[in-house]
């Protein structure tokens, strides 16, 4: 058998081992004792026979754990309330919002599209952010009339806000959006970002949010206008680390910045909010199939340390915290299943093609992210070659590299883990391929929450005019 990278020699000898091995606290995922995958009591090849294949699969169970586990972590070190806002950029499906909603969870959008859905699902207005660095009129109006928090990211949303405001007759509820990239990251990597050096540099030059001296000045521009009400501040760290204290420097430099806008224009924050960016578990955005080895404990412990240290040295009132969670709530509460196509053996390399693509997780082309491929049936047996796994685009759509198989069949279901963070959210239809359907489990029935799309469905919005169509 053709070696296998060091990096996965953990996974086993075997597809049961190999999940064994990689199973996280809240996975809804078991192997029967015929080797039958399960995810949330289904068995995979009964999913795909009713639904249809590829197949996003949804818990509901495992959406509801993530979310109390990562609200709970904050609350237990945090001395005043705790909101946790949803990304739902992460997976814009309404069921799965309202599922956060019924959790009492907040959160976070961007533009109209994402607001709608955002209130498809349930959603308190009070919980809810819209954020943007290139926010329309149309956008800050919809906010305001829906009653959502705006976190102001340009200096000409504060005159149109308050314009807007004024014509609704309303008071907007606003935050300032924040830009912390501490000297110390000078010398820092990123396991995600692909950077090798000076993680500060990428920080400083992203586009969203403002330098603390920007913030100085703009904060007595908005607190002078009566049309809005200035509530804190909003800082959003990307996903860039698997270490705490990588992460725990840029919430310590934001709490410097907030007490150093204290000092110089008096105002005091109600709220402040340190965004997204949490890395999971299993950690397929890491381009490692190892286990993280910090946990989301790890990490709320950390930022929470470095936040409270800097507020009580500096007699700073602990403000309300909120945080903007995405793929650590739905990561692994949604898989992908699909089933084996063609097979090819030749030039000593074994190709499998499957029929879900890249176009499904988009972000294996996009930033590397390596997921786990399992065959969902005969999981007692043993690997018996390495293999290309690929999908059927017409690009090399490698949904795994080098990934050790057992001898698979046309027609075999086969499944990925932790489908459910910036994939059918960010799916494409490359080669006119229409994108699958989403099926949720909870309570031990299953619901369809999106259907399948049809060819038709691709080209509903297109025409050809008529002086081009065939005579």
């Amino acid at each position: 058998m053709t070696e296998i990278p060091a990096e996965r020699e953990f996974l086993g000898s075997k597809p049961r081992e190999h999940l064994t091995k990689v199973l996280t606290r809240t996975d809804p995922i078991e192997v029967s004792p015929d080797g039958d995958l399960i995810f949330d009591g289904y068995k995979a090849e009964d999913l795909l026979s009713e639904f249809g294949s590829p197949l996003y699969v949804v818990s509901e169970q495992t959406l509801r754990e993530n979310f109390r586990r990562i609200k709970g972590g904050f609350e237990r070190l945090w001395p005043n309330k705790v909101v946790v806002m949803f990304a739902i950029k992460s997976n814009n499906n309404p069921a799965i919002r309202a599922v956060i909603h019924q959790e009492g969870g907040g959160g976070d959008c961007f533009g109209l599209g994402e607001l709608h859905s955002t209130f498809m699902g349930g959603a308190d207005p009070d919980r809810i952010a819209m954020n943007g660095s290139n926010k329309t009129e149309a956008e800050l109006r919809a906010a305001i009339e829906k009653g959502v928090n705006v976190n102001i990211d340009a200096v000409g949303e504060i005159g149109m806000l308050d314009t807007i405001c004024a014509d609704l007759g309303k008071v907007g509820s606003v935050a300032l959006r924040i830009k912390c990239s501490p000297d110390s990251l000078v010398s820092s990597s990123s396991d995600y970002l692909g950077l090798a050096r000076d993680v500060r540099t990428f920080l400083l030059r992203e586009k969203w949010g403002f330098s603390v001296d920007a913030a100085v000045e703009l904060v007595p521009e908005i607190l002078k206008c009566r049309n809005l009400r200035m509530r804190g501040f909003s800082l959003h760290t990307p996903r860039f680390t698997q270490n705490p204290g990588l992460f725990a420097t840029c919430t310590r430099a934001f709490a410097e910045a907030v007490i150093r806008i204290r000092d110089t224009t008096g105002y005091v924050p109600e709220l402040i909010d340190i965004g997204g960016g949490w890395p999971r578990d299993r950690d397929p955005e890491s381009r490692k199939h190892l286990l993280n080895t910090s946990s989301v404990e790890n990490f709320a412990e950390a930022a929470v340390a470095s936040l409270l240290d800097t507020f009580n040295i500096r007699r700073m009132p602990v403000p309300e915290l909120r945080l903007e969670p995405g793929r650590f709530i739905v990561g692994n509460a949604v898989m992908l299943l699909g089933r084996v196509g063609q097979i090819k053996r030749d030039c000593g390399e074994v190709w499998v093609n499957v029929d879900f693509s890249t176009n499904n997780l988009p972000r294996i082309d996009t930033s590397g992210s390596a997921y786990h491929f399992l065959p969902a049936s005969g999981m007692d047996r043993p690997y018996a070659e390495v293999s290309q796994i690929v999908g059927s685009t017409c690009i090399d759509s490698r949904m795994a590299d080098n990934w050790p198989v057992p001898k698979l069949a046309m027609g075999e279901p086969v499944a990925i883990l932790d489908a459910g963070m910036y994939a059918d959210s960010a799916s494409t239809q490359f080669n006119s391929v229409p994108r699958p359907a989403t099926v949720m489990i909870s309570n031990g029935a299953v619901h369809m929450i999106k259907r399948r799309e049809t060819v038709e469905d691709l080209y509903r919005n297109t025409s050809v005019p008529e002086h081009l169509l065939p005579k």
